[in-house]
């Protein structure tokens, strides 16, 4: 015998409502996963110095964003036989002053949509290691990297040469409040040859510890809080910091993380600009990368050193994400 309509609609109703709230907490789950492919907004509170390129750049910007970091274990990068970290010899940011030609053959211009955007740091020949946040829902088919450049202004004698990008690798657990975990990793579309003015920077060493040492900030950042973007790239000494030293000064405690180094001292800093650009401490005759430049208030303001991203926590995310490519070993 067939029931009457009117209580197969009300089973019906009242089979939604017991299931509702579970649906409603998968498709909470579900936009909780794809957080970075959201419309994202400044924070409420006002953020100076390096924060300003969020609003130059980007905000308006389709997000595009990868990150291969499930099994740290699962890839491990092979060594070759090639030299990493070898600075060309000199031929003499704010505090800053330009570099000799190609100084630093491994410096990389981030380029987005025609327009200067971020520094980053060439790892092998064929991946470019940069902050997340400069990657940040950008569209990758509009960034390209620039390798062998001095002057963003006129051509040198020795011609930069440009990379389109076929993967954006940012790290999962970026924070774009905190700028916690602040690393990402660019794949060229075409390996770059080695040459006098085009080569790989050095990692440092796990668990290695740069504070205390003298670093060297390098990039086409500003030289002056408010500033214009120099021609020449530029660089500047600066003092890392200890983690207790970094968290007694301005900034609140919490914010630095162990996965940031704090930099600087009055008017040496990085500024905008330099975000994704590299920090370096020299090791012998090797220059290492142990920071990207990540966040400030300010630029040279006393009691507000740089952060930057501490390379040698991510060295497992590093190595597993590095694909189909190998470090430098000599």
């Amino acid at each position: 015998m067939l029931r009457p309509v009117s209580d197969t609609v009300s089973t019906m109703l009242t089979l939604v409502l017991l299931l509702l709230p579970v649906l409603l907490h998968n498709v909470a789950a579900v936009q909780g996963l794809g957080r970075w492919n959201e419309t994202e907004l400044l924070p409420g509170r006002t953020r100076n110095g390096r924060f300003l390129f969020d609003t130059l750049f980007g905000l308006n910007t389709a997000a595009f964003s990868l990150d291969d970091d499930d099994d740290l274990s699962v890839n491990q990068v092979k060594s070759c036989d090639c030299e990493c970290g070898a600075a060309n010899q000199e031929i003499r940011i704010v505090g800053g002053r330009p570099t000799g030609v190609n100084q630093y053959p491994w410096l990389a211009r981030l380029v987005y949509d025609g327009q200067f955007h971020c520094g980053a740091s060439l790892l092998t020949r064929d991946y470019v290691l940069t902050a997340a946040h400069c990657v940040r829902r950008l569209k990758r088919n509009k960034i390209r990297v620039i390798l062998g450049d001095y002057d963003q202004f006129v051509a040198s004698e020795t011609p930069a040469i440009m990379r389109a990008v076929t993967a954006i690798i940012r790290h999962r657990s970026f924070d774009q409040n905190s700028y916690n975990n602040d690393i990402a990793l660019l794949k060229l579309r075409k390996p770059v040859d080695f040459t006098k003015t085009i080569r790989p920077v050095c990692l440092p060493k796990e668990r290695s510890e740069p504070a205390g040492q003298l670093g060297t900030v390098v990039g086409w950042g500003r030289t002056s809080e408010g500033g214009t973007l120099p021609a020449l790239v530029q660089h500047v000494d600066v003092p890392i910091l200890t983690l207790d030293q970094c968290r007694s000064m301005k900034y609140r405690a919490s914010r630095i993380t162990s996965n940031m180094l704090c930099a600087g001292k009055g008017k040496q800093d990085s500024c905008q600009g330099d975000s994704g650009g590299p920090l370096l401490v020299r090791n012998g005759d090797k220059h290492e990368i142990v920071g990207i430049v990540s966040w400030g208030v300010g630029c040279g303001r006393a009691g507000y050193p740089g952060v930057y991203t501490r390379v040698a926590r991510y060295l497992p995310w590093l190595r597993a994400n590095l694909d189909d490519t190998c470090l430098c070993s000599k």
